[in-house]
Order: C-alpha cells, then structure tokens, then sequence
C-alpha cells in the first residue's frame, strides 16, 4: 500500500559517477582474453604448420566465456558435440556411400537428429555443424581423417581457451553468482522504493517503472544461469550447491511477491486508510528498502553478516499496533473495499520480510 502522500523523504547524496574503467573493466578483459586465446591457439596452428588448424582458432573464440564454470562447460559441450557429429558423419559416409543425392540424404538425417538432440540437451549444439563438415569436405579428404582432425583442433582450443581462463584474470563462477545475487537484490530495492514508496512512485514515469519489472525478470534468469555455471565449474573448495539453490529459490519467492505489489499499486494508492493510524507501517518499508541495499553492498563485497535486529523490532511494533487497533475496533468507520487493499499489502509485505529473513540465513552459509 502506498502511504499518503504526506510522508516526506530526505533527499539523496549525489553518487559520484563510476569511472570508465569501473564501468567497462570486466568487459575489457573479457575481451582481452578471447582476443588472447585466440591469438595463441593461431601460433599454434602457423607453427606447427597443422592442416585445417584454423578450427581450433574458431574454437578457442567460442569457448573462451566469462567465467572459469561457463568456460569450462563451454569446452565440454564443444567437445562432446564435435565429437560426436564427426563420428557420425564419418561412420554413415562410408556405408551410405558417396555421390550428390547419398550425402544429401546424410546431412538431412543428421542435421535432423542433431537439431532435436540440442533441444534435449545444448552439448548437442555443435554435432549438427560438425557432421555438415565432414559430409561437405569428404570429398576432398578421407572421412576419417576429417573426423580426426576436427576432434583434434576442437580439443586443442578448448585446452587452450580454458587455460587462458584458468590464467588471464580468472573469474571464479561461485563470484559471477554472487554478483548476480548483489544485483538482484539491487534492482529488487529499487523496484520496491519505488512501489512502496509515493513520492518515489510519482517520480517514476510508467516507462520506468516497467523496466524495473523487466529487470527483476530478466535477473531472476541469470540467476538461473550463474548457479548452472557455479555448478559446473571444476573446483578443489567446496561449493554450497544446496545453500545456493536454496538462496536463489528464495529471491524467485521474493520477485514473485514483488510482482504482485507492482501489480496491485494503483489499488493500494487508493485505499486512503489514514498514515497516522499505523506509523509503524512506513518504518517497516523504509526499513525493508535498507535492508535490500545493505545486502547487495554486503553480498557484493563478500559479507555474509546481516543483522536483522531494527527489522525484528519494526514488524514487533507493526503487530502490537495492529492488535491495538483491532482490541479498539479502530477500522470498522473504514469501507471493506478500502481495507482489502490495506491488508493485501501488509501480507504480502509481511511475506517479503520473511523471504529477506530467511534469504540471510541461507546467505550466511555461502562460501
């Protein structure tokens, strides 16, 4: 419910704006690194004078990724898929048999099989291209040999890009999902601000606040991603999978009740239930929208001690008021269509300071 429009908010400090090399620096060396691993794995191919050696300079470009976990299922998808297109292809070549129509209907069947298979599973992404391949050039070399060096050049990239990964600005993926996390929790502060908050709302054109929905959305999948990549990724310390799961299943629970405020505030701006009636209400949501802005600075910086003591204390307070109010019987003047929206918002408000209670003690096991 958005409090009346009375309530006043201290202005905020201008932020000092973030350096190009702040902004841009991950970026950079994203690149930097591709550019590396690509640039090694061609030294490679012109020393050693290697025949069609330019496929591994194409694979060490595409498996080379952001994060050592990504990285490295990046490579083995590749492997795999490679692998297993150019068998196929150098298997059916030689028992279908060569000429325009006989590879036709090979690179049919297999361009058919692989493209279901990638739906099934992404390893298969690379078969169907790989088998193309070798059925198109197996005319010009034996099959076999074509499978050979097309696993070969394949491995020979992804070793290289994964070790430029490993030793070029290494970028753990358990650290991608903790930024994740971070900006989660960021763009969920920002979203409730502004929907909890009038003033804020009324700043906020129609434009804008839908982009923030969009980017709760949109973050809830890449936080979907960065734990897939944190689990793949090799490692000799121990990974909190469950703890993790866990944590990410939670913020999934607070976006969807997020939602359902965004949802609901036009409804909730005209539920005029007096601000006066209940204080303790607006010192719930000021202290809720601090509390998902520490926890991103704290989740950023790898902190994972949360005091939720003044978070305790304000919905305390928001319950003896309630009950003060119900043993008065304060609310019966007010219409039943204008306290629907009253406590809709209360619960779902309770709700989040649930999932943000609950959201810290799993935080507080990650390693």
């Amino acid at each position: 419910m958005a409090l009346a429009g009375s309530t006043r908010f201290a202005a905020p400090h201008p932020e000092k704006p973030p350096t190009f090399w702040t902004r841009e620096s991950r970026h950079i060396k994203q690149g930097l690194k591709t550019g590396a691993a690509g640039l090694i794995t061609y030294a490679i191919y012109i020393h050693f004078h290697l025949p069609e050696g330019y496929w591994a300079v194409f694979t060490a470009l595409v498996v080379t990724q952001a994060n050592l976990g990504a990285s490295w299922k990046a490579a083995l998808y590749r492997t795999a898929g490679s692998t297993v297109g150019a068998l196929a292809a150098g298997i059916l070549m030689p028992l279908v048999g060569s000429g325009v129509v006989r590879t036709g209907i090979v690179l049919f069947v297999l361009a058919t099989l692989f493209a279901f298979l990638t739906t099934l599973h992404p390893s298969f992404s690379a078969a169907g291209f790989t088998a193309a391949l070798v059925l198109l050039l197996s005319s010009q070399q034996q099959p076999f040999h074509l499978v050979w060096l097309r696993v070969l050049y394949t491995v020979i990239g992804a070793i290289v890009a994964f070790l430029v990964g490993i030793l070029l600005w290494p970028v753990r993926a358990r650290d991608g999902l903790r930024t994740e996390i971070a900006k989660f929790l960021q763009e969920a502060g920002k979203l409730y601000a502004a929907t909890t908050n009038p003033a804020n709302r009324e700043k906020c054109s129609d434009s804008e606040f839908d982009g923030m929905q969009s980017a709760i959305a949109k973050g809830s999948d890449q936080l979907s991603t960065a734990l897939d990549e944190a689990r793949s990724e090799p490692s000799f310390s121990r990974f909190n999978d469950a703890d993790y799961a866990a944590a990410v299943e939670e913020l999934n629970q607070l976006k969807q009740r997020l939602l359902a405020l965004c949802h609901d505030t036009d409804l909730y701006s005209r539920a005029t239930v007096v601000e006066a009636l209940v204080p303790e209400l607006k010192a719930l949501t000021e202290e809720m929208s601090n509390l998902f802005t520490s926890m991103a600075a704290k989740v950023r910086i790898g902190d994972t001690q949360f005091n939720t003591v003044q978070l305790e204390k304000t919905e305390r307070d928001l319950d003896r008021r309630l009950q003060e109010l119900r043993d008065a019987r304060a609310t019966s003047p007010f219409n039943l269509d204008k306290m629907l929206p009253f406590w809709s918002f209360l619960f779902n408000l309770k709700e989040m300071a649930r999932s943000l209670r609950d959201l810290q003690q799993h935080l507080k096991e990650l390693s």
